[in-house]
């Protein structure tokens, strides 16, 4: 869900200065991947395959463990796709992910 800067036209020249720095900055931005996801919350995860639509409309680079309720490893279990994304944990945990 990435929001872009827009640039106003203004005639003050220092408001278009630090507008050009704002928008150097926005870009910047724009390149990290994790920044561009969405929050998954409750999970009940375990060693069962959980498919989960991601909401992305694209395949996923990636995910982050927010919160876990348990000492369990989480991942990928399978190839995600433009829809949904797969996972397992080492038993059973209720987690929160990140999904970028």
């Amino acid at each position: 869900m990435k929001r872009s800067f827009i640039n106003t036209q203004v005639k003050d020249p220092e408001l278009a200065r630090v507008q050009s720095n704002v928008e150097v900055s926005f870009r910047s931005l724009d390149e990290v991947p994790f920044l561009d996801g969405r929050r998954h919350t409750g999970l009940e995860l375990s060693t069962t395959e959980l498919r989960i639509a991601h909401g992305l409309n694209r395949k996923p680079q990636g995910f982050i463990v927010l919160t876990r309720d348990a000492a369990q490893e989480i991942y990928e279990s399978s190839i995600s796709d433009l829809t949904y994304i797969n996972f397992k944990a080492g038993g059973a945990v209720t987690a929160d992910v990140w999904v970028f």
